[in-house]
């Protein structure tokens, strides 16, 4: 855990080095509230701790660090005006603060900064291409999440490739962004890669449980927004498949609700729904799957155990995590 909290400690420290303001202030100033609220700074630090286990310079990799996290931001901006989202972190969203044509913009100002930190290293043109690729992608699966809105049938297996490149990716490559600084063989950032794919997974269907299963004051996001929203998340398709028919057509019914309906009603009904079905539990089940598979691809890696020990403490905290 100590070299965990040191490596927190040199990217804040990196972090507050930068001086994220500039002219016209509408468009610094929503990059600065967003990039320097309290996140759990998740994809940087899966890029330390890779860089760390294979022998890679510390100062170096402090750049791609910080490139997915403005990166990963610059994304939530933007997805905050797509899901209409009124917090984010428990803070009101950039959008909602100002506006979404501010939002849009500082958003892509943080794309270019992105790439801007990706390219400083030895290897920035590598963590260029790296950094593109995974653009793409997320904008695939976001593209996914939104065909989901008005498409009637969406099978579990869409919804798993829909979330494999909209979060899934990013993770896995913070840990091949580290491990390329790092000067890592192939082989094993291919297994880090994999590890970080199975990691999001089961990060992302956390995601869908904490939005329901939370206190909204420690997950810092509205209760049962994605029942609010209709999204079809993993527990809304898995308790159609194993829902009565009267129960089926219930939650179809519910999920063409919209904001004029009691809100609050919906989100309870859905709820008794799934618990009645034992979804959470059926879903836990899924998740525990995906952290076996993520663990055995870091088993896999060439490396004494005790080299993987910092990256393996945190990806267990990512497990039992309630925010």
């Amino acid at each position: 855990m100590e070299k965990i909290k040191q490596l927190q400690q040199a990217f804040a420290d990196f972090m507050a080095k930068h001086d994220f303001g500039g002219q016209p202030t509408e468009l610094y100033d929503p990059i600065a509230y967003t990039i320097l609220q309290s996140g759990k700074r998740l994809r940087p630090m899966l890029c330390l701790l890779a860089n760390d286990m294979l022998g890679g310079d510390e100062q170096e990799v402090l750049w791609p660090a910080l490139a997915l996290e403005t990166f990963h931001n610059f994304t939530l901006i933007h997805d905050d005006i797509m899901d209409k989202a009124p917090l984010r972190r428990g803070k009101p969203t950039v959008y909602q603060k100002w506006n979404s044509d501010i939002a849009i913009l500082s958003g892509d100002a943080m794309l270019a900064m992105a790439f801007q930190f990706a390219l400083k290293p030895k290897k920035g043109a590598e963590l260029g291409k790296q950094l593109a690729k995974v653009a793409i992608e997320i904008c695939e699966g976001q593209q996914m999440d939104l065909n989901f809105e008005t498409q009637k049938e969406v099978s579990i297996e869409d919804y798993l490739e829909m979330i494999r490149l909209k979060t899934a990716v990013l993770l896995a490559t913070a840990l091949q962004m580290g491990a390329s600084v790092a000067g890592g063989n192939e082989a094993d950032i291919l297994r880090l890669y994999d590890f970080g794919i199975n990691l999001g997974m089961s990060f992302q269907l956390q995601d869908d449980i904490l939005d329901l299963y939370s206190d909204v004051e420690v997950f810092g996001k509205k209760h049962g927004g994605d029942i609010a929203d209709n999204k079809k998340t993993y527990l809304y398709l898995k308790a159609l498949e194993l829902a009565s028919d009267r129960d089926r057509k219930r939650l179809e019914q519910l999920f063409t609700l919209r904001m004029d309906h009691d809100e609050e009603e919906k989100i309870e009904e859905v709820k008794d729904i799934y618990d009645r079905l034992h979804i959470k539990e059926v879903v836990e089940q899924v998740i525990a799957d995906y952290d076996r598979k993520a663990f055995a691809a870091l088993e896999s890696i060439s490396l004494p155990e005790e080299r993987k020990q910092h990256l393996r403490a945190y990806a267990e905290l990512l497990s039992g995590r309630n925010k």
